[in-house]
């Protein structure tokens, strides 16, 4: 009898242990997507790890399948995301769902994708953009980059080029918007698709000048990045973290500057948001399904 006794308490500190070190995790891992600079990451670390008493880990994915990979076994509780990569990821792993992301007025912030030639090329719209798609080299920005290349792509798909690869001369991945951009102004590609606050961005810092470019097509607004964490995390925990972004703008002025530099955001501040928000990203377009195979092809 005492044995039993004894394996019954035995078990229930057990599992009251299991249930203390699950609300007080000593590491949480912050990871980013191909387009977050580990500047920014090193930046967030500490302010989490300051704001939340635990050790921050960083991880700055450059491949979405890698990313994908610590996705599934659980490696990453947090991830700063790009639209579209996160819609993508969430379709396959549902535990990992979008909790704040930048917005004004408890709206959730946009932007614009749009598609770029040189000033003086012929090619003046979407429309000649498709007629003269076998002359074109064009330039997409990454597989998941929601401005750089799934909305624009959808936009072509409704023009009938469904073939992007086979329709056009060349078509390549930039890496980068801003290389995207470059490539065009420099005469190195005829068409480019990037982000409309990008195009602002480096005409501000005088990297171009806006007659050395002209927007053949702009699109639907696009809602913006958002922050991500594993919804299996600790019930209290998950709630500081959304705190901790929430108010960084009273916490931590200076990093919440700095992130509304990094995204082009003027004025705005972390609001809290849901997986709903991104359903408009998922009704893009009704060959979403087609899109993910796609991806799931280019992404090996």
């Amino acid at each position: 009898m005492k044995s039993k006794i004894f394996l019954g308490l035995w078990l229930v500190l057990s599992l009251f242990s299991n249930a203390v070190n699950a609300q007080n995790k000593d590491k949480i891992v912050l990871g980013g997507s191909y387009f977050v600079h580990n500047n920014m990451l090193n930046k967030v670390a500490e302010y989490l790890s300051d704001e939340l008493h635990v050790e921050v880990e960083i991880k700055s994915y450059d491949k979405t399948s890698r990313l994908h990979d610590d996705i599934k076994d659980h490696v990453v509780d947090i991830l700063i995301m790009n639209s579209y990569g996160y819609v993508y990821a969430h379709a396959s792993y549902p535990e990992y769902s979008a909790f704040a992301a930048l917005g004004k007025n408890k709206t959730l912030d946009s932007y614009k994708s749009c598609i770029i030639t040189q000033a003086d090329s012929k090619i003046k719209n979407i429309t000649q953009l498709k007629e003269n798609a076998a002359e074109v080299d064009m330039r997409f920005v990454h597989p998941t980059s929601t401005s750089g290349h799934i909305v624009p792509r959808y936009e072509l798909r409704k023009e009938g080029l469904t073939q992007a690869e086979m329709n056009f001369k060349s078509l390549e991945l930039a890496g980068s918007q801003e290389k995207a951009i470059m490539q065009v102004v420099n005469g190195e590609a005829t068409a480019a698709a990037c982000g409309k606050s990008t195009l602002g961005y480096l005409l501000e810092q005088g990297k171009i000048k806006d007659d050395q470019y002209q927007i053949i097509w702009t699109s639907h607004d696009i809602q913006g990045a958002p922050i991500v964490f594993n919804k299996n995390l600790p019930g209290e925990l998950k709630q500081q973290i959304k705190e901790a972004f929430i108010n960084m703008e009273d916490n931590a002025p200076e990093l919440m500057q700095f992130i509304r530099d990094s995204f082009h955001s003027s004025g705005s501040n972390f609001i809290e948001v849901n997986d709903s928000n991104y359903d408009i990203i998922r009704n893009m377009a009704s060959s979403m399904d087609d899109l993910i195979l796609f991806l799931n092809f280019y992404l090996q």
